[in-house]
């Protein structure tokens, strides 16, 4: 047995790693084995350990052995066995006391995973919000990816990864909450940002176009928005929430209430105008925030001019009329839907993504007739692009007859 205390700095963030002295060091070629998980498990629970009852549960679920105890004992001196082939000083590196799994008194582990948590719990501890930001900002440095991504289908991993997720979650509130009270801006957009990336399913993007919008870089903060509106739509099939269209209001009365350099919006017109010449000759695909603000302008010069406007769903279905459950099935056949009302459509008429399987169209200065025609000819080019038993169902409704419903809902 050696003699002295030693440090190892192990990573879990991202991917398990250890190193000591300054030199990597490998505990075999399978990251997944049973042995490093022991490793992992026990050096996460930290100064709290582990039963080692739930140690063998997490380790063995669901798994039929007719000896458990044997086949963990087995486990731990495999476990030595690789430590001491990998040139690591001869220690237990965890130990059992009284049926509870620590880490070795003799051996200290620097873990980001760790001090993660005890600065989480560091914070929740203060009385003080400022002095609880400092421990919530050297949490959120730490935070840099997912934990254990190798283990990833483990289910004691999935576990762990939503706490951690929930505490990250916690962090990023409190620091964003925490800049913008303080007015910097620049890094409440840093905060947002970086968290975003890491989980962009969580709308953190919303924190991130508020900062731009408090930074009145609206150019950007419209981009973002736009970017992110496309994801939502476009990746995961779902409508954009309410907070989300709350930052496109946001933006639009904040933009009007500020009066903006002339070059600068020259050039912005200029830039827009070349993207929509490249679209010359085809409808306005947009975001569904501006397609209700088309639906609009459309609604109150409909009196004024006498042009008719008719509001059409076209919704994916598979050949029996039935929702397509496959997602990557439905993924195909929306982007060749969005291509069939692309070349169908006149170059007056807007139409936007609604749902994964969903397009609204707005058709200008047509008739209830005419809309079954536009139908049938965008399910003809649609069955040519992805195929014969592709079908569409589609509703229609007049603008003009909206108010009157809208009026007997009410």
């Amino acid at each position: 047995m050696a003699e002295g205390k030693i440090k190892l700095q192990v990573q879990m963030f991202g991917g398990f790693a250890i190193s000591f002295e300054g030199r990597n060091i490998s505990v075999g070629k399978n990251k997944t084995a049973k042995y490093v998980q022991l490793l992992e498990i026990v050096w996460l629970c930290g100064e709290y350990g582990i039963q080692k009852d739930n140690l063998i549960n997490i380790l063995y679920d669901r798994e039929e052995q007719s000896n458990i105890s044997n086949s963990f004992n087995n486990l731990i001196y495999q476990m030595h066995k690789q430590l001491k082939k990998s040139g690591l000083p001869d220690y237990e590196y965890i130990v059992n006391r009284d049926g509870i799994f620590y880490t070795d008194e003799n051996v200290d582990i620097e873990s980001d995973a760790v001090s993660f948590i005890s600065n989480v719990e560091k914070a929740r501890d203060c009385n003080d919000f400022e002095e609880a930001v400092t421990y919530y900002k050297a949490a959120f440095e730490i935070y840099k990816s997912e934990l254990l991504p190798e283990l990833s289908t483990q289910e004691w991993v999935i576990i762990r990864s939503v706490q951690l997720q929930k505490m990250y979650s916690e962090c990023v509130d409190a620091l964003g909450k925490f800049y913008y009270e303080k007015k910097d801006f620049a890094q409440m957009h840093k905060v947002y940002r970086k968290a975003a990336a890491l989980y962009p399913d969580d709308e953190w993007q919303i924190g991130e176009i508020n900062a731009l919008i408090c930074m009145d870089m609206y150019k950007d903060a419209y981009a973002k928005y736009d970017e992110t509106l496309r994801y939502y739509t476009d990746e995961l099939g779902v409508t954009p929430s309410p907070e989300l269209l709350e930052c496109y209001d946001k933006m639009s009365r904040q933009v009007s209430d500020t009066p903006g350099k002339i070059l600068q919006i020259r050039d912005d017109i200029i830039e827009r105008r070349g993207a929509i010449e490249k679209e010359l000759g085809r409808a306005y695909d947009c975001s569904y925030p501006s397609f209700i603000d088309a639906y609009h302008i459309l609604s109150r010069n409909m009196e004024r001019t006498g042009q008719s406007v008719y509001m059409m769903l076209l919704t994916l279905v598979d050949y029996e009329g039935k929702r397509i459950a496959n997602p990557v099935k439905l993924e195909n056949k929306s982007r060749f839907l969005q291509e069939a009302i692309s070349n169908t459509l006149r170059q007056g008429d807007t139409y936007c993504k609604y749902s994964s399987s969903q397009y609204l169209l707005l058709l200008v200065g047509t008739s209830k007739e005419s809309c079954k025609v536009v139908y049938r000819r965008v399910l003809n080019k649609l069955k040519f692009l992805a195929g014969p038993r592709t079908e569409l169902e589609y509703s229609v409704v007049s603008l003009a007859d909206l108010p009157e419903r809208l009026a007997e809902a009410k």
